[in-house]
């Protein structure tokens, strides 16, 4: 059984969220998508967060100099490695350090979904030699160090027409053996996470206590809360050392 102060607290804070994004859904103004972000943020992941981690937005960055697409939420852990901010939660986030991506919307439909994928294939195409790739029972690898994961507080989806993992499936034609986004949740609609082994998305029904977004924001923390007990190993040197010749001293014998 849940705990009812900790359940009923996060319930009041999806509430808050989807109320005022609500709100300001209707209003054409620039910085409206930075209230999206702060909502999901502060509101929903912040405050279930494990220890040591850290919520940012930015850019995502290997030790090779790729970025990454301007990434809405990172979830990243600075005992890893150090990120270069440049405001309190702007900043370029190594690789290493990140644990999530999180791609939010005002509303789910086509365009944000093909964008969300876009951005999520330029991701993966960062690299580390310290993470290792994920193996699976056929003997292929898959290297994701990062989760990406796709959040939207509506859809134009109206019915039972279509789902939001179908709509997604027509755009990523990997997304049972090898899809982008591995986690998607939106309001009202329900929450799906993909499954390396069996390879298999599993559904979250919506309910009128948002059970959706908690269970996203459960499986977040609790993704995070395992990761923390194998902590990533991380080397600044990767990120600051050029290769140029060296001289080696030793004295006379």
């Amino acid at each position: 059984m849940p705990q009812s102060i900790f359940r009923d607290r996060l319930i009041n804070s999806v509430r808050y969220a989807v109320s005022e994004a609500k709100s300001i859904q209707g209003v054409d103004h620039a910085g409206l998508r930075g209230r999206f972000r702060e909502l999901v943020a502060s509101n929903l992941l912040m405050p279930m967060m494990p220890e040591g981690y850290s919520i940012g937005t930015g850019k995502i960055s290997d030790q090779f100099g790729s970025l990454s697409s301007e990434t809405d939420i990172v979830v990243y852990n600075a005992s890893v490695l150090p990120s270069i901010m440049y405001s309190e939660k702007d900043g370029v986030f190594p690789l290493e350090a990140s644990f999530y991506s999180v791609e939010v919307k005002s509303k789910s439909d086509s365009t944000a979904i093909k964008d969300a994928i876009e951005k999520g294939r330029r991701l993966l195409q960062l690299s580390s030699p310290l993470i290792k790739p994920l193996a699976t029972p056929n003997g292929t690898t898959i290297n994701y160090p990062v989760i990406l994961t796709f959040f939207a507080f509506d859809s134009d989806l109206a019915g039972d027409c279509k789902t939001e993992l179908e709509r997604y499936a027509e755009h990523d034609p990997q997304w049972l053996t090898n899809p982008v986004l591995r986690a998607i949740c939106v309001v009202g609609k329900g929450y799906w996470y993909y499954c390396v082994e069996p390879r298999e998305w599993r559904f979250h029904p919506p309910s009128n206590e948002y059970d959706e977004v908690i269970d996203l924001v459960s499986g977040v923390s609790n993704t995070l809360a395992k990761a923390r007990l194998a902590i990533r190993i991380g080397l600044i040197g990767h990120y600051l050392m050029i290769e140029r010749q060296i001289y080696i001293i030793r004295g006379n014998t």
